[in-house]
Parts: C-alpha cells; structure tokens; sequence
C-alpha cells in the first residue's frame, strides 16, 4: 500500500476515532473484559465460582467469553493503564481491518473499485457504535479482514506465509467471539466433504486452513475441557442464550436477559421456578441443565422456537423486536444500513450463482463463511453487533457482483482495463 493510499483512508480513522470520543458509553460487556484481562496478568483466567451465571457479576464471567480480546487487553492491564486508553484499541483495529480489506480488493480489482469498496466497509454504521466501548466484534472484524486477505491470496498461489495469516486469524477468530469454533468446524466439514467429491486444489486448501486454525485452537479447549469435564466448550454462553430462544411463554420473543433478572424481574416471573432450581449445583451443571431445559421446551413447543428465531432473524437485522420493548427511533441505525446490505447481498447471491464458474476461487469460501454464522446465530438469541464479522466477507462480495455485472469496471494501477482472463 502507498503512502498516497493509506492518506485516501485516513479519514476513516478520523470517523473512528471521533466515534470512539463522542459517542455515549455502554456497559455491555466491557468490564468483564477488563476483568479478564487483570486475571491473564495475573496468571490465570476463570474462577470456578458456582454463581457467576446466577448472579452476573461482571468480575466473574468465567467462560462466557473467549480469551482473544482479553489478550489484546493484556499489555494495557500490565501497566495499569485506564479504561479509556484500552477503549483506543476499537478504533485502531477497524482501521487496520478496512486497510486489509483495501489491500485483498486492490489485489482483485484494481485501485478505483478498491477505494469504493473499503469505503462501502468502513462506513458500516453500526461500527460506529462499538468503538466507544471494548467490543469483542471490533477484533473479529480485523480478524475477518486478515483472513480474507490471507485465504484469498493461498488459495490463488499457496504460500506459507497466506497459510499462516489464513489459520492464524481464523484461530484467532475462534477465541474471541467462541461460536466461529462451531462454524470453522462446520466449514472444515463441508469443504472436506467438497474436495472428496471434486478433487479441486482449493476445496483442499481451504481445508487445510479451517484445519489448521481448529489445531491452533487445542490448547483453549484442553483448557475449558479441564474446567468444565466437556470436550469441544468453546464458550459456556450458548446454553443460556438457546434457553431464551426456546422459551414459550407469552410475551418473550426469545431474546436475551441476564440470568439474574428473573429473581427480580415480574415479566420473567414463569422462569423463576427453575433458575431457583439450579442454586448450589457446579457452573457445568448449571450450564448442562439450562442446556437440557432448552431442548425440552424446543420439542414441546416448536412453533414457539420457530416464532422466535424469525423475531431473532429481525432483531439481528433491525434492532426489533424485544420482549415488551416498543420499535424505538434510533433503531433506524441498524435498519437502514442492514437492510440495503441485505438487499445488495441478494442481487449479489443471484449475479453470482449465474457467473458461479467464472469466478475467483475464494468467492465460495467466503460466501460459506458469511452464511453459516448467520445461520448459527438466528438458531440462539443474538444482537445486530453479531453481524459484524460477516460485514466484510458481504461487501466483497457484492462488490465482485457488482464488478462481474458490469456495474463496477475492474481497473489495473496503470488504468488499463483487465483482459476478460484478468
């Protein structure tokens, strides 16, 4: 990238970091990060405190949360630096994504169309929203972008050095936000299946790329294997957040609330009984059953799972709707950008299913890799910051429909138009 390059996109990085300053504060789930963060430093990582689900304090995650972000959060806690100081590694790392999201566009389209794209990414609105606080979806948007970048460029022409960044950012991927371990081990299984069939070089490279990153992921889950007696834990989050979902009682739209709140909260009152059941029992337990309960409710009551994963698909895409919480103004911040790259993502879906065998060998990967965790995340409660990671793999590809369509003119550096084998 030329300095005259990294100058076009330096007013993102204004964007970014005047988001990072101005906009409001959120709880979220920063101060559990910090808190993660001050136990690596010191050495160790979970607790094994039996109420951290029940009581949600936010000292006690345990592994709700994967190690990835708390790692980049590390070097900051070491030296007792203040909240706001770690909050400047949101707009730093959404910077150096878009760069390597420009980087794998210049690469396959040339300058012009480069720009455009990196723009169209790093204009998504609701980035905006999650730099002001620590954001585990800020990590795994850079992490997507060096992927990208790194798989495009070693399925094309090999190289240990694509390989490496390939595996090590989607390993990376899989511990800060835990449920891509499930979608890289879904993947893997496709594009093995896939090169058995075809017998196609880059079906096998991106095999060995999910395979590599899920290796580089072992130690993490020799970790949570020996806390919880589980194999294959990424995270202990999806218990709870599949029990919302399932739930069947009136008025709950299956999404998320804190464990806690049912003790409090009248609207959750018919939960009650059986939270109050889990006290005294081991975190695993706890985890197991509220696993089991989900399941249950799912099998008696599948029009109600049905109804809420369709509330779910919504409310991932325009911020609605929650369980007797009215449409609000500012939803129209999600909404809008969602839906036209929604819109963009079908007119792209239809363009390049026609095209399918012109085009570049990493557009089947990344449309496997955007679909499948969009798909696991409608199945269990989630939030509009879920789509984040897919963000950049949708704009590539509605940029190359848009590029194979003639919409977009591919352009070499020199401004020469590419050969039609270009």
């Amino acid at each position: 990238m030329t300095r005259r390059e990294l100058l076009l996109l330096v007013p993102l990085l204004a964007l970014y970091l005047a988001a990072w300053a101005f906009f409001p504060d959120r709880p979220d789930d920063e101060a559990s990060y910090v808190a993660l963060a001050e136990r690596l430093v010191d050495g160790w990582y979970v607790t094994g405190d039996d109420d951290a689900l029940l009581d949600a304090r936010p000292d006690s995650p345990d592994l709700w949360f994967g190690p990835g972000l708390p790692g980049i959060l590390a070097p900051f806690a070491l030296v007792d630096a203040p909240v706001w100081a770690m909050r400047l590694t949101g707009p730093l790392l959404l910077f150096g994504g878009v760069l390597m999201f420009y980087a794998l566009a210049s690469a396959t389209w040339g300058s012009r169309v480069c720009l455009l794209s990196a723009y169209a990414l790093g204009l998504y609105l609701p980035f905006l929203g999650l730099v002001s606080n620590l954001h585990s979806e800020v990590l795994a948007v850079f992490l997507v972008c060096a992927a990208m970048l790194g798989l495009a460029r070693y399925v094309r022409a090999g190289g240990f050095r694509w390989l490496a960044l390939a595996s090590g950012a989607l390993a990376g991927l899989s511990l800060t936000r835990v449920a891509y371990g499930w979608v890289l081990t879904l993947v893997l299984v496709l594009f093995v299946l896939a090169w058995l069939v075809r017998r196609r070089r880059a079906d096998g490279r991106v095999a060995a790329v999910l395979g590599i990153a899920l290796i580089l992921c072992l130690p993490w889950l020799a970790y949570t294997y020996a806390k919880t007696d589980r194999p294959l834990v990424w995270g202990n989050s999806g218990s709870l957040s599949l029990y919302w979902m399932a739930s069947p009682y009136e008025g709950d739209d299956g999404d998320w609330h804190q464990a806690h709140l049912v003790f409090t909260d009248s609207a959750l009152q018919p939960h009650r009984a059986f939270f109050a059941s889990l006290r005294g029992r081991s975190l695993a337990e706890q985890n197991t059953e509220i696993e089991r309960e989900a399941l249950r409710n799912i099998a008696d009551h599948p029009e109600a799972y049905i109804r809420n994963v369709l509330a779910n698909v919504s409310r991932m895409l325009v911020n609605a709707p929650y369980s007797r919480v009215g449409w609000q103004t500012n939803d129209l911040f999600y909404a809008v950008p969602n839906l036209l790259l929604l819109a963009a993502a079908v007119v792209a879906g239809v363009v390049l299913v026609r095209r399918r065998r012109t085009l570049p060998p990493e557009t089947a990967p990344f449309a496997v890799l955007a679909a499948v965790p969009f798909g696991l995340h409608a199945l269990v409660a989630s939030y509009p910051r879920m789509l984040a990671p897919i963000v950049p793999l949708v704009v590539w590809l509605v940029t190359l429909a848009f590029v194979e369509n003639g919409v977009l003119t591919r352009v070499r550096r020199d401004g020469s138009l590419p050969s039609e084998s270009a």
